[in-house]
């Protein structure tokens, strides 16, 4: 009995947990906003921008990461066909294409909310890598 207990436990907790990405797009969104250093009324006007930006940044990086993840074996193993290889070129510049376009897309929006050096440490900051996201956080 105490093991189904635990069973039934251990399910309702991984199923009350956000998925590993929605979780890096939180951390993403806390870390930039904390060292925006922003005023509560334009924290509240820029969240929900960040918030779409960031969504909005993964997508276009989903279209490389999604094939690179399909030949991840292959190129690991330095056995990458040349139709894989050309995939994954043509992935990565989709991505990068995408990418631009959300970042002016975004400027724009950010413009109505904050001022250009705030804009810029927006985009640098939302930018860091999860790592170093990850390390401030465990320093906590």
């Amino acid at each position: 009995m105490k093991k189904i207990l635990t069973i039934i436990a251990a399910f309702f907790l991984l199923a009350a947990q956000p998925s590993q990405a929605a979780s890096k797009l939180e951390k993403r969104y806390a870390y930039t906003l904390k060292h925006l250093k922003l005023d509560k009324t334009t924290e509240a006007k820029f969240g929900p921008v960040l918030h779409k930006y960031l969504e909005e940044r993964k997508a276009a990086n989903d279209i490389y990461d999604d094939v690179k993840d399909k030949y991840k074996a292959a190129e690991k193993a330095g056995t990458l066909t040349p139709a894989q290889g050309l995939a994954l070129v043509e992935a990565k510049l989709e991505s990068d294409t995408k990418m631009i376009a959300v970042r002016k897309k975004y400027l724009a929006e950010f413009k109505k909310v904050l001022k250009g050096n705030k804009i810029y440490y927006a985009f640098d900051y939302s930018n860091d890598k999860m790592s170093k996201i990850d390390e401030e956080r465990g320093r906590e």
